[in-house]
């Protein structure tokens, strides 16, 4: 026991985490305050989630794990359990929240007909110049989580905290922008060159959108310009943002918490004295891709300089989820003693926005999505000039080749913009901006783009492929249907991926009531074995679909005998020769990514010049340990830097393009959300 405390002790570094825990469990019980830190405590240092990067996952059941014999993984047939954490829809549930809650009665709290724009006016909730600003938009009305939110945050005390629950896609950026603003012109005297206002978003893109949003409100009434904003984000010029807040010296800063870090850490005491409001954006998506000890920094080096108080700063915090990681973030963060906590979701709810129409394409193979939604997309560009909309797909390589794709399919009828993690910040802010303007148009991308964009008048939401994670199946059909509309949704998927559907009845209440099957026409196969014959890196393209899979077959209750070697086939079923499978140079690849002896190797990849061993096969080297996740030779090898990263939202490495040549030996494969490794899509 002794033993086992010391070695406890040294779990200070991320890195050792791991290790160590396989150790104790392997050789005794798991001390309590072991297993807490390190399965929701990674903060800076990881993601949240186990199995994802070979970590313990709390929400697995060993009642449920079915292990088939010979090794290559595990067989998964238990049925899906709701995680009680993802369940629990209201604030105070955590036995480590301890602010003193103040709740709007729901039934108050969904009482919208009395709260117009006129009638904060009228009440003296919001000035004059905020009215106009606001009525020029010629917005059609306050959305409902707008009309929820913005009176009780205004006429509430100071010295409560807020945490709102809202769905994605329901107007919660000017239910902050709004209240934030007002406190500005109530302030207007005081701090006049000081940051007053700071907004922490989780991504680079939608920090860059919200401080759009707000040069909206300056356009929209001049009066207001003098309240100025700077965004400070990464991949942009640090000594260029510095400048720009000296000559500025605003009052509003949106940021990521990386660059906010690094901006604080030089200039704290020069611009951020005298803040008064802090606001986070997506506070379940910043902790979901590891911001937590970011956060918590941020929060006490604001309070510990204010000029005011320790305890001065209001902090709103605006969440789709309220689950014990965002109530102990809010609990950590928090200055005041009293909480105001506005729910704007019924509990009876789906997650869902309710004006999406959404639909689900059954196919028999991974490779017939592709097909599937090829003939989607010329039926529906066909039938609507003003066809506008975004494809979702699992991975940075399958984005590039997708894109490339509709670009010789579609690139004379409409634009077809390509979007991911790996595009640099200036191009990326240059293509959200086009897919704004555009009235037609096809934007490509990962999951990197399913959260908090505001894009108008898309008209469908198309995925090929399942998420990288549940959530994100809301988030991603949340890009249609905003402001009022209404908007559709196609998920395509093969029959091997069925269970996701169950999973999103069971945990986020959805049920997709349209359901069709599909079956390419043989005419189709061979048209697009000549179109993708010249992609030489397309096999490189399915490998990186199959580790992004690989990752979500416990979070799924996906059959890896099943689904993996189904998305290797698809090698050969799209060059239309279905006997071929993925060529391998060497055997170092295999071991690189995990299936040297492991038997599916065998019906997914073809090792040039090689043959497998079929007695170390049997040996099962790619052994599902029932707690970690796959025990070892993943994709995410730390060992690597570059790759298939497998991070939570843009996986992929090396850039494809039609004239390079195939060499898979000479690669490197890895470095991914693996423990020790911060998977943020946003690398400040």
């Amino acid at each position: 026991m002794l033993q086992t405390k010391a070695l406890a002790s040294t779990l200070w570094k991320p890195s050792m985490r791991l290790v160590v825990l396989n150790a104790l469990r392997a050789n005794g019980p798991v001390l309590p305050q072991m297993r807490t830190y390190y399965e929701g405590d990674r903060g800076r240092g990881g993601g949240q989630r186990g199995g994802r990067s070979g970590g313990y996952s709390r929400n697995f059941n060993p009642k449920f794990q079915n292990k088939d014999s010979g090794g290559g993984g595990y067989r998964n047939n238990r049925r899906f359990q709701p995680r009680g954490e993802e369940q629990e829809a209201t604030l105070g549930s955590s036995s480590q929240f301890t602010k003193k809650i103040i709740r709007i009665p729901q039934e108050e709290a969904l009482a919208t007909n009395a709260v117009t724009l006129d009638s904060l006016l009228e009440e003296g909730i919001i000035d004059t110049m905020l009215h106009k600003s606001i009525s020029r938009m010629n917005f059609p009305g306050l959305t409902p989580v707008q009309q929820r939110t913005i009176k009780p945050i205004l006429t509430t005390s100071t010295s409560d905290d807020v945490i709102a629950r809202a769905k994605t896609g329901t107007g919660k950026t000017f239910a902050f922008l709004i209240p934030m603003f007002q406190h500005l012109i109530n302030t207007k005297l005081d701090s006049q060159n000081m940051v007053k206002c700071v907004i922490v978003a989780p991504t680079r893109d939608l920090a860059l959108q919200i401080e759009a949003e707000v040069k909206k409100i300056h356009d929209n009434n001049y009066g207001l310009k003098k309240f100025g904003c700077v965004s400070l984000v990464g991949g942009t010029n640090f000594g260029m943002a510095m400048r720009k807040m000296d000559q500025l010296r605003p009052n509003i800063i949106i940021g990521t918490p990386g660059r906010l870090i690094d901006v604080m850490d030089k200039y704290s005491d020069k611009f951020f004295k005298y803040v008064d409001f802090k606001i986070l954006d997506e506070a379940d998506r910043l902790l979901e891709i590891g911001f937590k000890e970011d956060l918590e920094y941020i929060s006490s080096t604001l309070n510990r300089i204010n000029a005011v108080g320790k305890d001065h700063i209001r902090t709103l915090l605006f969440s789709a989820t309220l689950d014990e990681k965002v109530q102990v973030l809010a609990n950590n963060i928090m200055n005041k003693e009293q909480c105001l906590f506005l729910d704007t979701v019924d509990k009876n709810e789906p997650e869902a926005h309710e004006k999406i129409d959404q639909a689900v394409v059954l196919t028999d193979h991974f490779a017939h999505n592709i097909y599937a939604a090829i003939e989607h997309l010329r039926l529906k560009i066909k039938e609507d000039p003003e066809y506008k909309t975004i494809v979702f797909t699992p991975t940075v390589k399958f984005t590039k080749f997708f894109s490339q794709l509709l670009k010789k399919e579609f690139g004379s009828q409409l634009p077809i913009y390509e979007f991911h993690g790996q595009i640099e910040q200036r191009r990326r802010t240059r293509i959200v901006g086009d897919f704004k303007r555009v009235k037609a148009g096809l934007l490509v991308c990962t999951d990197v783009g399913a959260r908090g964009m505001d894009f108008p008048n898309v008209k469908e939401v198309i995925q090929v492929g399942v998420p990288s994670e549940l959530a994100n199946y809301i988030h991603r059909i949340g890009r249609t249907a905003r402001s009022g509309k209404e908007g559709s949704s196609t998920l395509f998927i093969c029959k091997y991926e069925l269970p996701f559907i169950e999973r999103l009845k069971f945990e986020k209440k959805i049920v997709i009531e349209n359901k069709t099957n599909y079956t390419p026409p043989e005419d189709l196969k061979t048209e697009f074995a000549d179109l993708i014959k010249d992609y030489y890196d397309f096999g490189d393209v399915l490998i990186s679909i199959i580790s992004s899979y690989r990752a979500c077959i416990r979070e799924y209750g996906f059959r890896d005998r099943e689904i993996l070697p189904d998305i290797a086939a698809s090698y050969g079923i799209l060059l239309n020769d279905p006997e071929r499978k993925i060529p391998i140079q060497s055997r170092g690849f295999l071991e690189k990514i995990g299936f040297a002896r492991n038997p599916l190797a065998r019906k997914m990849f073809q090792v040039e010049g090689e043959s497998y061993d079929s007695s170390a096969a049997d040996e099962g080297d790619e052994e599902y340990s029932g707690r970690g996740g796959y025990r070892r030779n993943n994709y995410n090898n730390r060992s690597s830097s570059r790759g298939h990263s497998n991070t939570r939202f843009d996986r992929g490495g090396s850039r494809n393009n039609f004239d390079r040549p195939q060499r898979y030996g000479n690669k490197s494969y890895g470095g991914g959300s693996s423990e020790g490794h911060n998977p943020r899509f946003d690398d400040n």
